[in-house]
């Protein structure tokens, strides 16, 4: 009984399932897979220039405005998820080359607006009250075709790692979201004028005339790339495996979203440092003045404390904009951010093959 029992387990033990044989055979795989883009566009929000003397040391600075809260929430591609369908053929055991069609999906996310809104609180020691706002951008397409060479290093055994690296090309399609669509419209009708943040930090002054702003406009191009990756293989029955892949892929095109010609409406503080005697050291950088009309709906006026009786719509300056939105775009100090990120993303693919 005893070496029976002994007799099945080694049988047992011998009778693991060894990988397909598939030199000069073709493979269909098949996997779902997520994507998480690598680049991003920062929200300038707490830049700070630094401003050096000839000898140095430092002068003074000049501190970007907005409320920089803002400066977690980036301008870029959103995490994807999609499908991967291709075919792969071994050369011989160890080398294959693999063609495949995917499908991704995401959204474009964080077009930054910030308004500080007439009648907005401030004080001597906070002059700028500025609001935030972050804008679902839209939703962008991707069809990526990948032509990939590979090497598996145990082409016999169950497990088997491999390494890739391959060559590729991305269709893209972008659409806009109902918000990007709206506030573009509202900047085609807007008219504005460029106010300058002073040296100190204490507030804004007029540096130019009134011009006529412009929308919302995107580049969202085709682009080749090139990616390195690996995985492994597990083999669980006859002609099936399921696989692990990750890969890092580099494009060369951007993609890119312009407010008002430009990466931004209004002008950034950088996150530098220059002497006084650079030129363009202490700017212009500023926002721009929208006293008719607004981009935003952020609220409403509502009697500021001591003026209890005060109507807000013939003595705004006896109100406070503390109160709830009323459906009305409101005037204020504008800054909007979005700007330009590579398509350049990480990987990671589960799914089966198929050997004929």
């Amino acid at each position: 009984m005893v070496s029976s029992t002994a007799a099945c387990l080694l049988l047992a033990s011998t009778n693991v399932t060894r990988a397909e044989e598939i030199e000069h055979k073709f493979r269909l795989l098949f996997s779902l897979a997520g994507y998480n883009i690598s680049d991003q566009a920062h929200s300038p929000s707490a830049n700070i220039r630094t401003l050096l003397r000839p000898d140095g040391e430092v002068d003074t600075f000049i501190q970007d405005p907005r409320n920089d809260s803002a400066a977690f929430s980036n301008f870029g591609l959103e995490p994807q998820l999609g499908g991967v369908i291709g075919f792969a053929y071994a050369i011989d055991r160890q080398w294959y080359v693999e063609a495949s069609l995917g499908y991704r999906r995401g959204d474009v996310g964080n077009v930054e607006v910030q308004s500080m809104f007439q009648g907005a609180v401030v004080s001597v020691e906070q002059p700028f009250n500025f609001s935030i706002f972050n804008l679902n951008g839209g939703t962008i397409d991707q069809v990526p075709v990948q032509f990939t060479a590979g090497i598996r290093f145990r082409p016999k055994a169950s497990f088997n790692p491999y390494l890739c690296a391959g060559i590729g090309y991305v269709f893209n399609s972008f659409t806009p979201s109902d918000e990007l669509n709206d506030l573009s419209r509202t900047l085609d009708q807007s008219v504005g004028t460029f106010l300058r943040v002073t040296q100190a930090g204490g507030g804004f002054v007029p540096a130019g005339s009134s011009l006529s702003l412009s929308g919302i406009t995107v580049d969202a191009p085709d682009a080749p790339e090139w990616h390195v990756g690996g995985g492994l293989e597990f083999t669980f029955a006859s002609k099936w495996v399921v696989f692990v892949d990750a890969r890092y892929t580099v494009h060369s095109g951007k993609f890119k979203m312009f407010v008002n010609g430009s990466n931004e409406l209004g002008i950034s503080v950088p996150s530098d440092q220059r002497f006084l005697t650079d030129p363009g050291a202490t700017g212009p950088f500023g926002a721009i003045d929208i006293p008719d009309g607004g981009l935003i709906d952020g609220g409403s006026l509502v009697p500021a404390p001591g003026f209890p009786g005060a109507n807000c719509e013939t003595n705004p300056s006896q109100c406070q904009f503390t109160g709830p939105k009323d459906g009305i775009k409101d005037p204020g100090i504008y800054y909007v951010h979005a700007g330009q990120v590579r398509y350049d993303n990480v990987s990671l693919q589960i799914g089966f093959k198929f050997t004929f």
